[in-house]
């Protein structure tokens, strides 16, 4: 159980501004591989995989062939001019300038380098030098929630700071010819770009409402690590699943359900949910038992954005205050990654005047 009085800003989002036909990605996978061992079932797979995708660089660049160094180098360039303008818009929506922040969480599982992310943005943007710095780079999926509970653990012990949290993933970078196994070929069709930026701190900021966080629970699934995972080859990096990973929800229910009983006090109000695919997302709606407006943003955001990786979180939670819950609507931030890692956080929706 959690003490500490948290609350979450507006998002602010920078989304790929290349919009490509789900459909068209598909097309192109299935002529691309005629002779796939496996094609009826790539096929039937792919087509359950409608809408759009939103890419950072144009579609031709992105199934483009290029050298590791290239690829790095691209992405790592793309995220950080992303993040500035993600971050200002943010730190804009909390009324806050980059003098007053006091501690900057990144996370990127694509964007990885050294000296990082964190540290670029501190001198562009730019940032004080005594700030805190939290980089990770590791919790891919997961990476959005998980950064929401170090923001509220760092408050615990600094409450008066504001905390800059960043989350990018340029995910489409990762699209590569010559993985073709039937979890890589759904993972091509389903990637999307996403940067955004939020601000943490003991109070309510700007004129929006805000999320403020009342529980948060971590937990990993023992000896799920070849789930899913990031690899490198002669091609550069790419992420990997085994079919078991289709599990990883139904594995984490009682633990999860566990610890909303206790702390839910009662039913949601809605939920704030890592669409990591179709699938996952379903088992997720029907472990909670919940129905389909529960899961509507995240719904949306997977048909007309992709999965976005860690920051996915923060495009649904930008689609929650467009049609916003009641004052005092309870709700659920929730994200799955590698490991398999889960972050959960239960959120009090409050209005301005709260």
């Amino acid at each position: 159980m959690t003490t500490t009085t948290a609350y979450i800003s507006r998002p602010a989002l920078v989304l790929g501004e290349h919009v490509v036909d789900a459909a068209r990605v598909r097309d192109d996978i299935l002529a691309w591989n005629p002779d796939h061992p496996k094609y009826e079932v790539a096929r039937k797979a792919l087509a359950n995989l409608p809408g759009t995708r939103r890419y950072l660089r144009p579609y031709e660049e992105i199934v483009a062939e290029r050298s590791p160094t290239q690829r790095k180098d691209d992405v790592f360039g793309v995220i950080l001019e992303a993040a500035q303008q993600a971050a200002r818009a943010a730190m804009d929506h909390a009324g806050v300038t980059p003098a007053d922040i006091d501690c900057i969480i990144t996370t990127s599982s694509t964007g990885d380098r050294m000296p990082g992310l964190d540290v670029h943005l501190q001198n562009t943007l730019p940032l004080r030098p005594d700030i805190r710095r939290r980089p990770m780079t590791q919790l891919a999926c997961a990476g959005g929630a998980q950064a929401l509970i170090m923001a509220e653990e760092h408050l615990a012990r600094y409450p008066d700071d504001n905390v800059l949290v960043v989350a990018g993933e340029f995910l489409s970078s990762l699209y590569q010819q010559s993985l073709l196994s039937i979890e890589d070929l759904i993972y091509k069709a389903l990637w999307g770009d996403l940067v955004a930026a939020t601000v943490v701190c003991a109070k309510p900021l700007g004129a929006d409402a805000s999320l403020r966080i009342d529980h948060s629970l971590e937990y990993v699934i023992p000896h799920t690590t070849d789930r899913y995972r990031k690899e490198t080859d002669e091609h550069g990096d790419h992420f990997s699943s085994t079919r078991a990973s289709l599990r990883s929800v139904t594995d984490l229910s009682p633990v999860l359900l566990e610890w909303l009983e206790k702390n839910a006090q009662g039913p949601l109000d809605f939920g704030v949910l890592h669409p990591g695919g179709p699938a996952i997302l379903a088992k997720l709606a029907t472990a909670l038992n919940v129905g389909e407006e529960f899961t509507r943003h995240s719904r949306e955001v997977l048909a007309e954005e992709g999965n976005l990786g860690g920051p996915t979180i923060f495009s649904v939670l930008e689609r929650t205050y467009r049609t916003p819950p009641a004052d005092g609507g309870r709700g659920l931030v929730f994200g799955l990654g590698p490991g398999v890692a889960m972050g959960a956080l239960l959120v009090t929706w409050t209005s301005p005047s709260a």
